[in-house]
């Protein structure tokens, strides 16, 4: 075997892992991007169900495009995992009389 066939024969196998690599570590970084994006939208979300909540439990009552505007809300901060704090004020402003 010459010495060209031998660094032929290991230069193919270094290409293939750089490659793996290059495609490995381009995936761990989006992961973490789009994490980093959905914590945002939670933390966002939870603003607005947290504040807008408490407007209309002080009020005491929501009118009706006011509830399917908040559960909108809800319902996106909801399946992107937001916590219980949430879903609290959102039972209670789902209790209160529609005007």
């Amino acid at each position: 075997m010459t010495l060209y066939q031998i660094l032929s024969l290991c230069g193919i196998p270094s290409l293939i892992v750089s490659v793996l690599l290059f495609v490995f570590n381009y995936l761990k970084y989006k992961t973490k991007q789009f994490d980093l994006i959905k914590n945002g939208m939670v933390a966002i979300l939870h603003n607005l169900v947290y504040t807008r909540g408490m407007v209309y439990i002080e009020n005491g009552k929501i009118t009706m495009s006011d509830m399917k505007d908040y559960e909108y809300l809800y319902d996106a901060y909801n399946a992107l995992g937001g916590n219980g704090t949430g879903t609290e004020i959102y039972n209670r402003v789902k209790n209160l009389p529609i005007r």
